[in-house]
């Protein structure tokens, strides 16, 4: 009887944090995307708690620019996903095994280098280095996809790392103590055969990274976009700073329905035969 009294008090605690975070977590992310979503079908807002009247206007109104940069910033979140993600997988297997000192520990610091500089530092740093000739790529959209990868490759390397460490060590020594070259065990049996197909869970969490952090990438951006060029975030903010919240809030809204169709369909598990 006194255990139970003693541990009645602490459970229900327990459960009144449990609410508690609960409460600050809607308040803090859900709240915020129900704001947007009504706001994308309010025909009028404000000083209201709800909006005056629903209407779809806003999804009609947008115009052809605005599905040019939706449809810019899935290419280029594409791009960069894939790209960081056989980069980041391709670094984690060059330094698996490796002493963390020497040229392991600068080519990993470099690896991480994005993900220590500010966004708008880094943006600036890639646009000073490439607007001029031999290598001048401050016109087109690559210079975005370059910036972008810098920030996103941390990640996409992290995740590969994390999930490599602690198996390819042991699955090689394994082999090679069964007589098999260490080299081609390596590059054919355990890399082929036995690390990628484990990899699978890694890979997609890379890929579903860099997808999202590429969709939401705003300062880099914003720093070395060319003229012409133009991401949703873009013309999300330039629709703010001109007032028109309900507008940005359709086109906002429509971003969050087509990045989070994409991403389920990365996480989606292929069934087995």
């Amino acid at each position: 009887m006194q255990l139970s009294a003693l541990l009645r008090p602490r459970s229900l605690m327990s459960g009144a944090f449990t609410v508690f975070v609960a409460l600050v977590c809607f308040w803090l992310f859900v709240l915020p995307v129900i704001v947007v979503a009504l706001s994308s079908v309010a025909s009028h807002w404000s000083g209201t708690i709800l909006p005056d009247g629903f209407s779809t206007r806003w999804f009609s109104r947008l115009s052809s620019s605005d599905m040019d940069a939706l449809i810019t910033s899935l290419q280029v979140g594409f791009t960069v996903a894939v790209v960081g993600t056989i980069l980041g997988l391709w670094l984690a297997l060059a330094l698996e095994g490796r002493d963390r000192r020497g040229i392991g520990a600068v080519v990993d610091a470099v690896a991480m280098l994005g993900n220590g500089v500010p966004s708008v530092v880094l943006g600036l740093a890639v646009l000073i280095a490439y607007h001029k000739k031999p290598v001048d790529i401050s016109g087109s959209a690559a210079i975005v996809v370059l910036v972008q990868l810098a920030l996103v490759l941390p990640f996409c390397y992290r995740c590969a790392a994390a999930a490599l460490r602690p198996e390819l060590t042991t699955l090689r020594e394994a082999a090679a103590s069964l007589g098999a070259p260490p080299r081609m065990v390596l590059l054919r049996m355990v890399l082929l055969r036995v690390v990628l197909p484990q990899l699978v869970p890694a890979i997609r969490a890379s890929l579903a990274l860099g997808f999202a952090l590429s969709l939401g990438e705003l300062g880099a951006t914003l720093t070395v976009y060319p003229p012409g060029f133009a991401t949703v975030p873009i013309v999300v903010v330039g629709q703010v700073n001109r007032g028109y919240y309900l507008p940005a809030s359709a086109l906002a809204l429509i971003l969050l329905g087509v990045s989070l169709a994409a991403l389920l369909l990365i996480a989606a598990r292929v069934p087995r035969r």
